[in-house]
């Protein structure tokens, strides 16, 4: 937030400058406060609403098939390939392939379970999906059912599910979302956030270099990555 004089300030979200009076204070899920004019709030209130809702997601463990926080779950991956969703204490009784630094993440299976890179190295992670159970090497969907069920599916699950229509929303996925924003797999919180933050004004509906769907796509890209977090 730069001063530009007494009583003017920049809105973080269009970068404008207008008086201290106009602008709004907005606490994001990331306890990081903005102070936004008046176009700009509230845009900033429902992207905190639906932080705060992502925050509070629950999704079952693959092991003892419980319902857990989305942030308390992780991705484990078996020693035939197979990446699980689990929580605490069935990641930690999992048989997982044995962590050895000095060889190649291809070839001992330590490469980014969330990576799906074109040279499609033999020893890439597969996923399982939740309807057909079968192994899949992409990342599957995240799926809630019109019954509010949370499902990973494969693209002919997800397709089938659709048709059926029993979908009621699709969570972008982690390879779409780092895309939108431009960040590797390895990207540092810090250095998330900062590219949210220049995406996200140069995205913005009141610059000529943004609109409402690109704005969003932003912020459902930065909401979709900070899962991790």
């Amino acid at each position: 937030m730069a001063v530009v004089g007494d009583e003017r300030v920049d809105c973080d979200g269009c970068g404008r400058t207008v008086s201290l009076e106009e602008l709004t204070t907005v606490t994001m899920p990331d306890d990081q406060q903005v102070v936004c004019c008046p176009d700009c709030t509230p845009h900033a209130r429902a992207a905190a609403r639906k932080g705060r809702s992502l925050a509070q997601r629950r999704d079952a463990c693959d092991g003892c098939t419980g319902t857990f926080l989305v942030a308390e779950l992780e991705d484990v991956r078996l020693d035939d390939g197979t990446v699980l969703t689990c929580c605490p204490s069935c990641a930690a009784e999992a048989p997982t392939t044995p962590d050895d630094d000095t060889a190649s993440p291809d070839a001992d299976g330590l490469a980014d379970a969330e990576t799906v890179t074109d040279s499609k190295p033999a020893d890439e992670p597969q996923y399982r999906c939740t309807q057909c159970h079968e192994q899949v090497s992409e990342e599957p969907f995240c799926v809630t059912t019109i019954d509010d069920r949370t499902e990973r599916l494969c693209p002919d699950c997800k397709a089938n599910a659709e048709d059926r229509g029993i979908v009621a929303a699709v969570e972008m996925r982690k390879t779409r979302a780092r895309e939108i924003l431009g960040v590797e797999p390895d990207v540092t919180d810090d250095e998330l956030r900062d590219v949210y933050h220049e995406q996200v004004k140069r995205a913005h509906p009141d610059r000529k270099s943004g609109s409402k769907s690109a704005f969003q796509l932003v912020i459902d890209a930065y909401e979709r990555l900070r899962d991790d977090e």
